[in-house]
């Protein structure tokens, strides 16, 4: 059975937004080379990917000649927010309250994080 598409962002995706993010508008070439700093990734690998972000909306093409220049669409928060969705929904039932408890529950979260996440959540009320 194929994979369905998904609209939130894959890792590698995540890598090549994250470069965009810091670098603004790109070539392949470029984001290649800051990713191979990292670990060792093909040329054609990026590209393809990057076209593929393209047809997905999460890149839009900067330039219309070689070497084509793309700079990134979905934001930093607009990313957080996809995953973050796609995580509620699929592991914890669409409950937010699941998954803040899962998040503190434990050794997860220090006295003072659980503090500032009260703080946080009576400015909510």
């Amino acid at each position: 059975m194929a994979r369905p598409k998904s609209s939130t962002p894959t890792p590698g995706e995540i890598e090549i937004l994250q470069v965009l993010w810091q670098h603004g508008v790109c070539t392949v070439r470029e984001v290649h080379e800051q990713l191979a700093k990292k670990r060792p990734v093909a040329h054609t690998t990026v590209a393809s990917m990057m076209q593929l972000m393209h047809s997905k909306g999460q890149l839009k093409l900067v330039s219309q000649t070689r070497p084509f220049r793309y700079e990134a669409i979905l934001g930093p928060e607009g990313a957080k927010d996809s995953l973050l969705n796609d995580i509620l929904n699929r592991l914890f039932a669409g409950s937010a309250k699941n998954l803040v408890l899962h998040l503190v529950s434990g050794k997860k979260a220090s006295k003072q994080q659980i503090q500032q996440i009260e703080k946080a959540l009576e400015g909510l009320e």
